[in-house]
């Protein structure tokens, strides 16, 4: 029988020991995306809580007019929609991004509700392809007005998008409102347009 040492013995238990730590943590972080990705990260912020006025956590605090073209190809300024409602609701995703994907249907439930309300909702689809766009959109039936932004040329004038999904809301001035970095939950997002509106 081959005898260990104190320290080899002390070094196997302390290996041990981390080795279970790492699977009870991976039983509690079920779904594991829900824990790891970091497009899951929540970032809510209020204009209200900052001093400056010039940007919102690296957003414009005021959004300069851009020309947005839908993927049915139909052209609109981002003051066109802002002009007419009292809020406007951009969302950053993707068609690849699991929490866009699980936000998607209730966005689409209250934009439905919203839409004779003054509430405009846009989403712009970011680092994707126009084909799994139109797919993902024709199958989880959404009506609001859909963007891709191929080119970064959106994200730009949002300051640039680094998290998937962002949501941005922008009222009647085009001013930046209120931002929120990661997924957004039904609840949240009802919340925040019932805060909002006057």
């Amino acid at each position: 029988m081959v005898r260990l040492g104190g320290g080899v013995k002390r070094y196997m238990v302390a290996a041990g020991g981390f080795l279970i730590g790492i699977i009870l943590f991976a039983q509690v972080a079920n779904p594991v995306h829900k824990i790891f990705d970091p497009l899951q990260v929540e970032k809510f912020v209020s204009i209200k809580q900052l001093f400056s006025t010039k940007t919102l956590e690296g957003v414009p605090a005021k959004i300069s007019d851009l020309t947005i073209t839908t993927i049915e190809g139909k052209q609109f300024t981002l003051r066109e929609l802002t002009g007419r409602n009292q809020l406007v609701v951009v969302n950053f995703w993707a068609s690849w991004c699991s929490p866009c994907i699980e936000e998607m249907p209730y966005f689409e439930k209250i934009h439905r509700y919203y839409q004779n309300k003054n509430v405009t909702f846009l989403g712009i689809a970011k680092k994707d392809s126009l084909s799994a766009v139109r797919k993902f959109i024709a199958q989880r039936e959404i009506t609001y007005k859909i963007a891709l932004d191929d080119q970064d040329k959106i994200a730009t004038a949002f300051g640039g998008v680094r998290f998937l999904p962002t949501t941005i809301f922008i009222d009647k001035q085009n001013n930046v409102v209120k931002i929120h970095r990661g997924y957004l939950s039904q609840r949240e997002l009802d919340k925040n347009l019932k805060d909002l509106l006057p």
